[in-house]
């Protein structure tokens, strides 16, 4: 008997690509569908999508733009057509898998939920009184395929840093960028080589670091601390990145990029470090943080507590004269409103340094309860409880003249990593106005 031996090629049959195609057709633009919930979704509420006008489903299309391989967009497809993107909650795992980037989509959005979470626009099912995940069998009859996955149809719209903020409150803006997949350019990673993406990798929840142009601008990067890389190093230098574009408000509205995999050229340009760098231990007398600059038009600082009844914003980050502050007050309706609120940095790291020091700048016209409720505070990293620290000095009452805070001593938390901010207190007998610019720590 004698074996012979021919090509895989002639032995098996190749399997056929089998193209699929959808039986639905669009007949709702997404920029038309944000248009008709767009009050439903400013107002976090939700309702239940209607046929349209000809008693026809709802039907949107697009390309996906988003990849939940990674894991740090999870439970969410994104797609987009010509005139906008949308979120869609999916209560599934490794969606990637048959719902891949470039694939396009056809989706009967009738009878499902739509509404809002941070005021950015969602389409699911009711889960909990809001809009949650639709469940896979059911999204497998409402989403039809339609061709083969093409990536050179879902490639970034590029944008600046800049113009995003200047969009914050445009409506058409809003609408046609909320949840884009967007590239931006000649940008870098606060703490680039330094920090990982998340403080607390594997645990429940998500970290906020920064991203900043050249000008200073900034935008927020929000990272699961269960996603693969969150606790890999962020790149350091400058470079290019392509990231999901969200959008959340409560407070203040701010825009946040989500990456999907860092490695997979997302980010270009820049340096990975597998450690993170020793900070430099600062000279004496140098400056070792500094925010609030009078000519910064958007800060990266957070608020708590910051809405109280009456009073959308203690805090806010406001401009006169092309001169920018912080500045809270709780006065409304012409009256004094019970507030306690605080606005605070991102994490200052001050491991290396022997001694440190808070100033400031800050005035305050009228000052009823000003000096007593209110002050400067700083905790250290990962704990929750603010410990208050005195001012020596206060501005005079009865102008908005800015005056120095005096040196306010640090020294405790040196070789620490720190919060600092400002607690703004008011009661029934006053709800004084303060501003406050130009903070600094040195050595």
């Amino acid at each position: 008997m004698s074996l012979g031996f021919t090509g895989c090629d002639n032995d098996f049959d190749r399997p056929p690509v089998i193209v699929p195609e959808a039986t639905y057709e669009v007949n709702t633009a997404i920029s038309e569908f944000k248009e008709m919930f767009w009050d439903i979704a400013q107002s976090n509420s939700s309702t239940t999508i209607p046929v349209n006008a000809n008693g026809d489903s709802i039907i949107l299309g697009g390309r996906i733009i988003s990849s939940d391989k990674d894991g740090n967009v999870y439970q969410h497809i994104y797609f987009r057509d010509e005139s906008g993107a949308l979120d869609i909650r999916v209560h599934g795992y490794d969606l990637y898998e048959s719902y891949p980037m470039g694939q396009e989509v056809r989706i009967n959005v009738t009878g499902l939920l739509v509404g809002g979470y941070g005021k950015q626009m969602q389409i699911g099912t009711l889960y909990n009184g809001s809009v949650g995940g639709i469940e896979p069998e059911d999204f497998s009859i409402r989403a039809q395929r339609n061709g083969l996955p093409s990536l050179s149809d879902a490639e970034p719209y590029t944008v600046t840093i800049s113009d995003l903020n200047s969009w914050i409150n445009d409506k058409s803006k809003l609408i046609a960028w909320q949840c884009q997949l967007v590239k931006i350019e000649n940008v870098s990673f606060v703490d680039g080589g330094k920090a990982a993406w998340c403080d607390n990798p594997g645990a429940t929840g998500a970290t906020n670091r920064t991203l900043k142009d050249a000008d200073g601008n900034t935008i927020d990067v929000r990272t699961s601390n269960k996603c693969t890389f969150s606790s890999q190093i962020l790149p350091k230098g400058t470079g290019t990145v392509v990231a999901l574009l969200g959008y959340y408000a409560s407070s203040k509205a701010s825009w946040q990029l989500t990456f999907m995999d860092p490695e997979s050229g997302c980010i270009d340009g820049f340096e990975f470090v597998d450690t993170p760098e020793t900070p430099d231990e600062p000279t004496p007398g140098t400056t070792i943080y500094s925010a609030l600059g009078e000519d910064a038009s958007t800060i990266d600082w957070s608020y708590e507590s910051n809405s109280v009844e009456g009073v959308e914003a203690v805090w806010t980050w406001k401009e006169y004269s092309g001169k920018h502050y912080l500045n809270a007050s709780a006065y409304s309706g012409g009256k004094a409103i019970a507030s306690k609120a605080y606005a605070y940095s991102p994490v200052i790291d001050l491991s290396k340094a022997k001694s440190a020091s808070l100033t400031f700048e800050h005035a305050a016209k009228f000052q009823t309860t000003l000096r007593t409720l209110c002050c400067a505070v700083v905790r250290e990293e990962g704990v929750a409880s603010w410990t208050e620290l005195a001012i020596p000095s206060w501005p005079d009452a009865g102008s908005w003249t800015f005056a120095n805070s005096g040196s306010i001593d640090l020294s405790a938390y040196a070789g620490k990593k720190i919060h600092v901010g400002f607690k703004y207190g008011s009661d029934e007998n006053g709800a004084d106005t303060w501003e406050i610019r130009n903070l600094k720590i040195s050595e």
